[in-house]
């Protein structure tokens, strides 16, 4: 039973490299977790290079991972955007979208900050220009890995502190909350991948859950 794990960025991280025709080009990764986060990040960019021609940025968002029918994981962003700020369509959010996405890397935000110096440097050579930028960017940046895990709410008795005990320690849970009263309530993580004979197992010790 392997676990399921994805890629995110452990703090902000960013990356420049020499001027193309000019054009200066600086790469921002951010660890996000919320649409709350992403707007005062965009924020702080602006303002920080409120002098620059284009800020263009792409996130990815929350991790979904499902099975298809011959029982092999799929892990997609549940939420996905971007933005080309002006520059001429899908020269600068796609090609960062797309280097995110084929990473794959999770819970991001990824601005690329350009100042433009007087030297067109067309579509193609735009697209390529994000897309080595953002490229560049992620291979050095502080990557990390996380679990992709699921709630679970357990109700049990005292005599049977033993067997979850057994449980917690075969499928790795990490308790959330507990509640002490005539019986235990716990509220617990498990990794994805493990989740369905997590419940197979309470099933057949005949442990509560929802």
């Amino acid at each position: 039973m392997e676990k399921l794990f994805y890629s995110t960025i452990s703090d902000t991280f960013q990356y420049e490299i020499p001027k193309i025709k000019g054009s200066r080009f600086i790469t921002t990764l951010i660890p996000v977790t919320n649409k709350e986060t992403i707007e005062n990040e965009l924020t702080k960019i602006r303002k920080k290079y409120f002098d620059a021609t284009h800020n263009c940025y792409a996130r990815r968002l929350w991790v979904d991972a499902n099975q298809d029918l011959f029982f092999n994981w799929n892990i997609t962003s549940h939420q996905d955007r971007a933005n080309d700020d002006w520059e001429p369509s899908n020269t600068a959010w796609k090609p960062i979208l797309t280097v995110l996405s084929g990473k794959p890397v999770f819970d991001i935000l990824a601005v690329v900050t350009r100042y433009f110096w007087w030297t067109l440097l067309g579509v193609w050579w735009l697209i390529q220009a994000y897309t080595e930028w953002t490229k560049q960017a992620l291979e050095h940046a502080p990557l990390i890995q996380k679990e992709i895990s699921k709630e679970l709410s357990l109700n049990y008795t005292y005599e049977q502190v033993s067997t979850i005990q057994y449980l917690f320690s075969k499928y790795e849970t990490k308790v959330i909350s507990e509640k002490y009263d005539e019986n235990i309530d716990q509220i617990i993580n498990v990794n994805i991948a493990l989740y369905d004979w997590l419940i197979k197992d309470l099933i057949d010790k005949q442990i509560k859950y929802k």
